[in-house]
């Protein structure tokens, strides 16, 4: 669950001691039910779906034109039906995924062929997990609310240290030099990997419409593209990190799994995984019961 993003000002960022957190765990268990989401996550929910039909009707006939594409499925894995995902990475042979809801919070490495969650760092009480991503040996989480972005080992999987900034925090990527962040609104912005700070920022804007795209959550980054799940929509958008505009948008919405009613409505397409080097790709959702290896192709 993300909340309405409101786009950072005066954003400062500082590294923390390398100390876990005393409430950090890799061993404590989650309960097997979804918690409630409370009022701020249904209003923002709320916000979400009507952006959506805005854009939609915006669009008008263009919105089932090109640029929009589909997908194959290649191949259906495991997933732990528990985890609320917010972040997926593919990182040597394995997924890095961060999970979100308040009590549930984790970082995992997890084997793809099984789901089998290999380890597992739950995060303090006080914190609501968002997206994540892995940048030169480091894992780095960010956080919805409480404005903290973990830093980890890859390899040892043990926290190293911490970053604050301002605003939200909902999804998280990098190119070949900076890290990619979302907030929950239309902005973007590029950050340095060693001190956090902003080092620009771009609107993401529909050139179609003219109008800005909001609720951009986790993020991917693709052959030169910014890809973002889009909160409450089974739309993944394609960004020019260098203008912001979306060239085009991959259509999801026939992958989605049956919904369950113990998601409460929250169990929503979300995690985007890339290993370029094959140029392999792979989706899940919040709750869902599988992860999904795809390819993308043209809509017909």
């Amino acid at each position: 669950v993300d909340g309405v993003g409101a786009q950072e000002s005066g954003d400062s960022s500082t590294p923390s001691p390398s100390t876990p957190s005393p409430t950090t765990s890799r061993d404590s268990q989650e309960p097997d039910t979804p918690t409630q989401p409370n009022q701020p996550v249904q209003n923002a929910r709320s916000g979400a779906l009507e952006a959506l039909a805005t854009l939609k009707a915006a669009r008008g006939a263009n919105w089932v034109q090109d640029p929009i594409l589909t997908y194959k499925a290649i191949q259906e894995l495991p997933h732990d039906s528990n985890a609320f995902t917010q972040g997926l990475e593919y990182y040597e042979g394995k997924f890095i995924e961060s999970t979100g809801i308040i009590l549930r919070s984790s970082l995992r490495e997890v084997e793809i062929l099984t789901g089998v969650i290999l380890q597992k760092i739950s995060l303090g009480p006080e914190h609501f997990g968002e997206g994540c991503t892995v940048f030169n040996g480091k894992i780095y989480q960010i956080t919805w609310r409480t404005n903290t972005c973990f830093v980890y080992d890859a390899q040892a999987f043990v926290q190293t240290g911490t970053f604050t900034y301002s605003g939200e925090g909902w999804g998280i990527t990098h190119d070949a030099t900076r890290l990619i962040m979302s907030d929950g609104s239309s902005t973007i912005k590029f950050r340095d990997p060693d001190t956090f700070q902003v080092l620009g920022q771009i609107a993401v804007t529909d050139p179609l419409t003219g109008q800005e795209v909001t609720q951009l959550n986790e993020l991917e980054y693709v052959d030169g593209e910014i890809w973002s799940n889009i909160w409450h929509s089974d739309l993944i958008a394609r960004i020019d990190p260098s203008t912001g505009n979306v060239v085009g948008y991959l259509d999801m919405s026939d992958i989605h799994p049956a919904r369950s009613s113990s998601g409460l409505g929250e169990d929503v397409l979300n995690g985007i995984a890339y290993y370029q080097a094959e140029d392999r790709l792979w989706v899940t959702g919040k709750l869902w019961p599988s992860v999904w290896e795809i390819e993308v192709m043209p809509k017909l």
